[in-house]
């Protein structure tokens, strides 16, 4: 995927803020309010590889709201994770080659490695939030997003999120050569 990657054109975590104009006040506390305990700051930190991880999403996607921080907060405790986010809008065709049963999903986390060659990937929203939305009520659209703004505010998801992109960073930095 070398060839194809789109690391350069993503921005960091700080612009992707100041240039958001949705959801701005909600990324930035999910991030302010998420703490790594002493044992995840161990795992993180326990990283020997250099880790590329390319958020295929946008501000006004929940699901991208409700993760980045997430993923934001794990580079900022690591000086082997690197973060990127490429707006999929903009990068529409980028996008589309990430597709999921014939749809394309919002975000798409891609785990590199520092050729920008893909070693995992995470789409969408941890299982936990499926399950949740899934069993949910109503039908309705709105009804939804409401729900996932909700959904996302709730600890346990945060630490659900978590778990499932530390099980993919590690995986990665064992496919990378981890000793």
């Amino acid at each position: 995927m070398s060839e194809n990657s789109k690391w350069d054109e993503g921005v960091t975590y700080k612009q992707f803020l100041s240039n958001a104009r949705e959801n701005v006040e909600m990324i930035k506390a999910r991030f302010k309010d998420f703490l790594l305990s002493e044992e995840d700051l161990e795992d993180v930190k326990s990283l020997k590889n250099e880790i590329r991880i390319l958020v295929i999403g946008t501000e006004r996607c929940n699901d991208t709201a409700g993760n980045l921080p997430i993923l934001a907060k794990i580079a900022e405790v690591s000086p082997k994770v690197d973060l990127r986010i490429l707006d999929s809008d903009k990068h529409a065709q980028y996008h589309q080659l990430f597709k999921v049963n014939g749809k394309r999903k919002t975000p798409v986390v891609l785990f590199l490695n520092s050729q920008n060659e893909e070693l995992c990937r995470w789409v969408e929203r941890p299982n936990a939030a499926y399950k949740i939305i899934n069993e949910a009520s109503s039908p309705s659209l709105e009804d939804r997003r409401k729900a996932l703004k909700q959904l996302y505010s709730d600890p346990e998801i945060q630490r659900q999120s978590f778990y499932e992109f530390m099980g993919l960073i590690l995986r990665s930095d064992f496919i990378l050569g981890r000793a």
